[in-house]
Parts: C-alpha cells; sequence; structure tokens
C-alpha cells in the first residue's frame, strides 16, 4: 500500500534547502539540525494541526527522520496544507514498520 505524506530529516543539513527561512538564524558550523528550535516548532505545529483535523496518519521517527504519511485523501490534503512549503512523497506502507514511537492509523485493519 502507498501511502502520501512528508519526511524532515533532521539530520541531513540539506533539509535547509527546503525550507530556508527556517534556518535563516541557525548556525550552520555550529549546532546540529536537531537543535533547530524554528525548524523543530513549525514541525511540532504543523503536526499539532493535522493531529486536530484527522488521525488517519502514520507520524513519528523512522532511522532519524520525522514522518507524516498517510494513504486517506482527506488526511493527505490536510498535511498538504499545513505543510504547504513541503513537496508530497510516496512511501510503502511496509517501510515505516521500523518506525520508533509512532502515532498511527493502521491500514491493514480496514
Amino acid at each position: 500500500m502507498k501511502l502520501q505524506g512528508i519526511t524532515i530529516d533532521f539530520y541531513d543539513k540539506r533539509t535547509c534547502g527546503l525550507l530556508p527561512d527556517l534556518c535563516a538564524q541557525w548556525d550552520i558550523r555550529y549546532d546540529e539540525l536537531e537543535d533547530n528550535e524554528e525548524l523543530l516548532k513549525y514541525w511540532e505545529e504543523s503536526l499539532k494541526k493535522v493531529l486536530a483535523k484527522t488521525d488517519k496518519v502514520v507520524s513519528g521517527n523512522v532511522e532519524g527522520k520525522s514522518i507524516l504519511y498517510s494513504a486517506d485523501e482527506e488526511a493527505i490534503k490536510i498535511i498538504k496544507e499545513e505543510f504547504s512549503e513541503l513537496e508530497l512523497q510516496t512511501i510503502e506502507y511496509e517501510d515505516i514498520i521500523r518506525c520508533e514511537h509512532c502515532i498511527t492509523h493502521d491500514y491493514l485493519e480496514e
């Protein structure tokens, strides 16, 4: 099953190329990307907004990347609205089985 959504890699400094306004005050020479308060705030606030509107998502951490995906058309629209700066990506449901501390909607039960 294919899911659509977004991934933010807090270990890859190229993430700032996707969200340059959030990295304007962040010092790449001294800090790790996971220390970027603006980027963390963006992720947390946008995630809360999505979860306030739908629970048909899979969200958590996979190998240092924060993920938010869904197979539900309405949930995908909400993700796209709240994370409008990022382009939606597609992954396989099986690829997120390794998710740590996930909030999940079990699509296999449907």
